[in-house]
């Protein structure tokens, strides 16, 4: 990275590219090439991966000049993992087209696909299957897991099983689903249960878990209790980049300036 021209101010810092945590992943809804153009030259250093909204994914065609492929290749050329999301792993499963889909990918520019269970189901031995084959690929592949709709709260041990057993055959990233995070955490991290959150993190580490945390709360919960390397994502939008850079250092009201605020107390 450039040397800051104010360099001579502190601040927090974090990992850069390419980083292994503290992972930000953000959302392509369907924005068009200048618009992604300017998205990554203002935020681009701080997004790591980007899923594309799956409808534009789907009709994409092979060509190169199409925008949906520009665009693969734009994020690609700022460093950032481009995956075209969990409905069209999920539609290559009913139609009995899953290694075709993960080759055609390939071809398309794709480096990372979602394995989710959105609308099917799948028992682990088929997850770590597919897991295997889009590692045979080249891909990249992140895993969700739990469902959206829990009867319960989340089970750590169970949680912590199957995180270990799929980053053992190849899953880089394993996204743990909302419903789990708030009822973790309730409104405002609040909740006693928010140990739960606490015991995954110490059974498998923070390099594999991305929090799909998108209320601020719970962000700032997450960053104040494991430090600006938690992972965050998938479903980012665009305009939410900058803040959520800035309350990952805490340089936020959200993030509490705990750093500005350690500072004093240093003193």
């Amino acid at each position: 990275m450039t040397k800051r021209a104010l360099e001579f101010i502190e601040m927090p810092t974090r990992s850069t590219k390419p980083r292994k945590t503290g992972l930000t992943l953000a959302r392509d809804y369907g924005i068009g090439y200048y618009a992604a153009l300017d998205w990554m030259e203002s935020v681009g250093e701080f997004i790591d991966y980007i899923k594309m909204r799956h409808l534009f994914s789907l009709i994409a065609p092979l060509d190169k000049n199409h925008v949906t492929m520009k665009k693969i290749q734009l994020y690609k050329d700022h460093g950032v993992e481009v995956n075209p999301g969990g409905i069209v792993f999920e539609m290559a499963v009913l139609s009995n087209k899953v290694d075709k889909c993960f080759a055609t990918l390939v071809d398309m520019g794709f480096t990372a696909v979602e394995i989710s269970e959105n609308i099917i189901e799948m028992e682990l031995k088929e997850k770590l299957n597919y897991t295997k084959m889009a590692k045979k690929h080249g891909l990249k592949v992140l895993f969700e897991l739990g469902d959206k709709y829990p009867e319960g709260p989340l089970d750590v041990d169970m949680a912590a099983r199957d995180i270990k057993e799929l980053v053992k055959q190849g899953a880089d990233l394993i996204i743990l689903e909302k419903s789990l995070i708030e009822l973790s955490l309730g409104q405002k991290g609040e909740s006693k249960e928010n140990y739960r959150l606490k015991e995954l993190v110490a059974k498998v580490g923070l390099d594999a878990i991305v929090f799909e945390a998108e209320a601020v709360a719970h962000q700032a919960w997450l960053f104040n209790t494991f430090g600006p390397d938690v992972n965050i994502g998938p479903n980012l939008e665009p305009e939410y980049i900058a803040k959520l850079e800035a309350t990952r250092r805490t340089l936020s009201r959200e993030g509490g300036y705990t750093w500005m605020v350690d500072k004093i107390k240093a003193k």
